[in-house]
């Protein structure tokens, strides 16, 4: 989103379900931008806000992006807003998706991103008025099972169980 100069006019608004995943995204996001936490890129979360006004990108609960909007109907402070995990389709998520498809005749200069490693990109698209999809493949790692041997007070109580 930066390098496409959003974050400029506006906040880059990022949701996450949970506190943890904000505070570690944004953490992993000011790494990756080699900059200071809670300078280009902050976090809101309950109780805490680690942003400042010249925080390019906030990361937030879907709880704080909803209490927000109580304040500013129309998200004036954001130029993009990135709903991440909308698989997880919590009452907030599904909450803010019905208000952002219903704010964005009124506001077409806002950019709505919607994520997921598991829902319907065609149905969210069509929700979205045929909204473009963009799929990337993530990488997968070969899984070895491995199984502690039976001790032998485990394998009576297995031949017990079967008797």
């Amino acid at each position: 989103c930066l390098e496409l100069g959003r974050g400029i006019k506006g906040f880059i608004g990022h949701t996450q379900p949970r506190r943890l995943a904000a505070r570690s995204v944004a953490q992993r996001l000011a790494d990756e931008l080699q900059c200071q936490l809670g300078q280009q890129v902050g976090f809101k979360i309950r109780f805490g806000d680690h942003s400042s006004p010249q925080s390019h990108i906030k990361l937030m609960t879907d709880g704080i992006l909803l209490a927000e909007i109580q304040q500013d109907r129309f998200l004036n402070q954001y130029d993009t807003i990135i709903i991440d995990e909308a698989h997880e389709r919590s009452l907030n998520i599904d909450f803010l998706l019905g208000y952002l498809k219903q704010l964005l005749p009124k506001r077409p200069d806002l950019k709505i991103i919607i994520t997921s490693a598991t829902i319907d990109p065609q149905r969210f698209s069509k929700h979205f008025n045929d909204a473009p999809v963009i799929e990337v493949s993530g990488r997968t790692y070969p899984v070895e099972v491995r199984y502690r041997p039976a001790t032998e007070n485990e394998d009576k109580d297995a031949d017990q169980l079967q008797a």
